[in-house]
């Protein structure tokens, strides 16, 4: 599909002035930095960044106040001696203090080399030897500066183990954080390893000057912004070069472009409430998309969410599909432990909803098909919506606006990212009265090539809407390529390979030419590896599956795992999570995580082992779990595991659920067997990236016996 009228941002005139000037700013930016200083003219006391976790200070400043702290952070750089073209690892996790460094070092010209606190140590330094990072490093904390310090020391490398041929080792340690410890703490951690010197950041902040505009460099559109490691299942990681061009034009998006600006987009003076890790493009990109309207930034954690939201009563958000799952199952939890009178009214109002949602969808005429629904069928559907308009009013009064009061009550919008949002769950928020929409890109587009917009909503799995402004996408042959000419649509309907062309897409893969020329054919479209089809209905983009993911069963057939995964786990409660594997063999075959506190519901867990189990679950799924923590809680869920597999009226309440969900599949496509588990995939476990993707091969390796058995 090509997008030969590109959406305007600038399509309408609203009545706030400063909104006028906002998006004409947007519009002459050369530097994601120099949006700073255009917004402390614009809107210098408007808050722009709140951070209350912070070990050391708690942080609520305005647009004017940001915009000298990152002149002064481009201070403490220029006088590391960085200039414009260097790179700087950024080896940390989200925070106002992430964000004063990353803009102050772009600001004086260099581009930031960034990773999360918690991925492999190997990973952190392979990171900073293949960006040729200067020896100034930006770490989370003094914590991990041990880390990496004893292992060097227990690896026979000098200081903390970073190091390249280009600069030499790390000499500038530059802390975002104290982790609570004293100043003569960390001096004396800093004295122990041998030729660095370890600053704190807002020590060094506070000691300089900001930088004037003559002393600055003069930074373009073309110029490297940063360098973003994908957090890949296999391998090493590879650098995406992002330039501010590429960030800048993901600035321009509009949720509703048929509708007036001040009813959709966010307006100065909003609140986005931060989650997501930064050095994940997504966020990145989102909260530049907040600041450049004028809203603030209020960064949050997993343990501080529910408070937080509470709290500030967020407008906007940026999750991932994890995310949302734990949390709607966490309310259908609730739900079910409450009285009869309490179940009885939720099941009432989940049917009315539900048929709601489908009607709704069908007057709007956003359906999947060969064509839009006829006016006979649209005037059916509204009449129907009339019909149940009552009882469903009646339920977002006594049940789902008690969800929706636990996102804060203010939400315009949630953006979903990052990986495919199962359409049940959609569903549900949509009932819920929270309305969801759906991202889709890679890294290496900045990451949108496409979104829904909340004026056309498709509510279906795999649906991410249509290409975003001044983008082209088409749906291709995955076995045709470019060396006899530019790739041509296929019809709409038909699947294939999703390519994207526009000014998101990066410059190419850090000294990795060959992954380049493989990812960007010579007309300048970048092969996503996503499979898909355009729904013949609406034009949007729906996506079926990864190339790489395709299961091949031994008599040839292949499948798309996902849109099974999606509809098992929209049909069954009692699986968490789940991932189809096969390859070469006779029939599929799956790995279910399942729900503690829904077994306990459902009565295979008596209560006080299902809150223990799910205490481990949950211990598991969090980053920050320690690799002890999560050795002895797995061991518990494999433990239960074990009895629960015995469990035959389990197994067939599994299997009937799974029928039930793959009935209008393939005779290829149904599950033959699954093996049931409680140990989550987590990141801490190693079974989930930094980006919250199952890595598919780990996990298969990881049950090999089982599967080969």
């Amino acid at each position: 599909m090509d997008s030969n009228q590109p959406i305007n941002p600038l399509d309408h005139s609203p009545n706030n002035p400063l909104i006028n000037k906002l998006r004409t700013t947007r519009d002459t930016l050369n530097s994601c930095p120099s949006i700073w200083s255009s917004l402390s003219e614009l809107c210098p006391n408007e808050i722009a960044v709140v951070d209350e976790h912070l070990c050391d200070e708690k942080i609520n400043l305005t647009f004017k106040e940001m915009n000298e702290i990152i002149r002064k952070s481009a201070s403490v750089f220029k006088n590391f001696g960085v200039e414009k073209g260097d790179n700087v690892a950024v080896l940390a996790e989200n925070s106002a203090h992430w964000l004063m460094a990353d803009h102050g070092l772009q600001l004086v010209g260099g581009a930031s080399a960034v990773r999360g606190a918690d991925a492999p140590l190997d990973e952190l330094r392979y990171i900073y030897d293949h960006s040729d990072s200067k020896p100034t490093v930006v770490l989370q904390g003094p914590k991990l500066l041990k880390k990496l310090a004893d292992d060097a020391k227990a690896n026979g490398l000098a200081g903390i183990g970073l190091s390249n041929e280009k600069h030499g080792p790390v000499k500038q340690v530059i802390l975002l954080n104290s982790d609570k410890q004293s100043k003569e703490k960390i001096l004396a951690l800093a004295a122990e390893i041998e030729g660095i010197q370890v600053n704190l950041l807002m020590d060094l902040i506070n000691s300089v000057e900001p930088m004037k505009d003559y002393d600055l460099p003069t930074l373009n559109r073309e110029d490297l912004s940063t360098i973003v490691y994908t957090s890949g299942t296999t391998g090493n990681p590879k650098g995406v070069m992002l330039t501010h061009g590429n960030l800048i034009h993901q600035l321009g998006h509009r949720l509703a472009p048929t509708q007036p600006y001040e009813e959709s987009e966010p307006l100065p003076g909003e609140t986005m409430l931060s989650l997501l890790p930064v050095w994940h493009i997504t966020e990145r990109t989102f909260e530049l998309w907040i600041f450049a309207r004028g809203c603030k930034v209020v960064y949050s954690t997993i343990r501080t969410f529910k408070n937080d939201l509470e709290k500030h009563q967020p407008e906007w958000m940026v999750l991932v599909p994890r995310v949302l799952e734990k949390v709607a199952s966490g309310v259908q939890n609730k739900f079910a432990q409450g009285s009869a009178v309490v179940k009885t009214l939720v099941k009432l109002f989940t049917a009315t909803g539900m048929v709601k949602n489908k009607h709704s969808q069908i007057a709007k005429g956003l359906v999947v098909g060969d064509s839009a629904p006829s006016f006979l069928a649209k005037l059916k559907s509204k009449l129907i919506l009339l019909l149940f308009a009552p009882i469903n009013a009646l339920g977002n009064k006594l049940v789902w606006s008690k969800v929706q009061v636990g996102f804060g009550g203010k939400q315009k919008a949630i953006i979903s990212g990052g990986s495919a949002l199962p359409g049940a769950l959609e569903s549900f928020y949509q009932m819920c009265g929270i309305p969801i929409m759906v991202g889709y890109g890679l890294t290496e587009c900045s990451p949108l090539i496409s979104h829904r917009r909340s004026d056309a909503n498709l509510i279906t799995a795999g649906c991410v809407g249509g290409p975003c402004l001044d983008t082209e996408m088409r749906v291709v042959d995955p076995d045709t390529n470019a060396e006899f000419g530019e790739r041509q649509p296929l019809p709409d309907g038909e699947a294939g390979v999703v390519i994207g062309r526009g000014p998101q897409v990066m410059r190419g893969y850090y000294k990795n030419i060959e992954a380049t020329d493989e990812a960007i054919d010579n007309y300048g479209w970048f092969d996503t590896g996503d499979l898909g089809r355009i729904n013949p209905a609406t034009g949007d983009l729906i996506l079926t599956g990864r190339i790489k993911d395709t299961i091949v069963l031994s008599n040839g057939e292949n499948i798309e795992p996902s849109p099974i995964e999606d509809a098992i786990l929209s049909e069954s409660n009692l699986i968490d999570q789940i991932m189809l594997t096969g390859q070469d063999g006779r029939r599929l075959l799956a790995i279910a995580v399942l729900s503690p506190d829904e077994l306990t519901n459902m009565g295979f867990l008596d209560s006080k082992l299902g809150k223990e189990l799910q205490n481990a679950s949950d211990k598991v799924n969090d980053p920050k779990c320690s690799p002890e923590d999560c050795v002895s809680a797995s061991k518990l869920l494999n433990d239960a595991s074990v009895d629960l597999r015995k469990n035959k009226s389990l197994m067939d309440a599994i299997m009937a659920d799974t029928k039930r969900a793959t009935k209008d599949f393939r005779p290829w496509e149904q599950v033959g067997e699954v093996h049931l588990t409680l140990e989550p995939y987590a990141m801490s476990n190693g079974l989930l990236t930094q980006s919250f993707k199952v890595k598919r091969n780990v996990v298969a390796d990881r049950y090999k016996d089982v599967l080969e058995d």
